[in-house]
């Protein structure tokens, strides 16, 4: 608190002056963004051209091996050529996974609009989002186990608590279809919420949302 209007003005004078190289820091910081923005697009632009390229030299080189009338030395020299754009398709996998996307996919451009970029650019990103999603898993797994827990020992009227249940089983997987699109867009070999267990019950399943549609229909 200020005493005198002297300690007030000395305090507007310094807070004016901090807050001036604040807006001055953050006219910078945008200035710094949209060149990083024009960089990320145009490093975006020219992977998608290198790869084009490497597609059409590697089925140039299929084609010239495939005709039988090279010598043995040319023929060493396209297969080195074919073992090198291996990698460097490899490479290009990796600079395509730090720059942002052209296309999320149709799933979540449906999801989440189509000029979202959800790039996780450095491999630190994209574990921290990994083990969070892990995370997520786990405790909402918890949850839903407790849920239903309860629901098994409770009369089957209190039908509120049924549909509950069904909302979070709805909402769990439809968050974790996203969270694994993601992952996979960033380069994760995640096999998702579907596997054996899934395979097994998965007729069980499809019969039970037949007869459950069937009935909607009825009713």
């Amino acid at each position: 608190m200020t005493t005198s209007l002297g300690d007030l003005e000395t305090e507007w004078e310094t807070y004016r002056t901090e807050f001036e190289k604040a807006e001055a820091e953050h006219l910078a910081y945008l200035r710094s963004y949209r060149e990083m923005c024009t960089v990320q697009e145009g490093r975006a632009k020219n992977v998608k051209h290198l790869k084009y390229l490497l597609k059409q030299l590697g089925q140039d080189i299929d084609s010239l091996l495939k005709k039988g009338e090279l010598s043995d030395d040319d023929k060493g020299g396209l297969e080195a050529k074919k073992t090198r754009a291996a990698q460097m398709n490899a490479k290009l996998g990796e600079m395509e996974r730090e720059v942002p996307l052209g296309d999320n996919g149709m799933y979540l451009n449906i999801i989440l609009g189509s000029n979202l970029n959800i790039t996780l650019p450095s491999p630190d990103e994209r574990y921290r989002y990994k083990k969070e999603y892990e995370s997520f898993k786990l405790s909402v797994a918890f949850v839903i186990l407790a849920v239903f827990f309860v629901v098994i020992w409770l009369p089957p009227i209190l039908r509120p608590l049924d549909a509950l249940c069904n909302f979070l089983l709805v909402w769990y997987y439809c968050t974790l279809t996203i969270r694994e699109s993601i992952l996979r867009l960033n380069g994760s070999r995640i096999k998702g919420c579907g596997g054996d267990c899934y395979e097994h019950m998965r007729p069980t399943f499809v019969v039970l949302v037949c007869y459950v549609s069937s009935v909607q229909i009825i009713q």
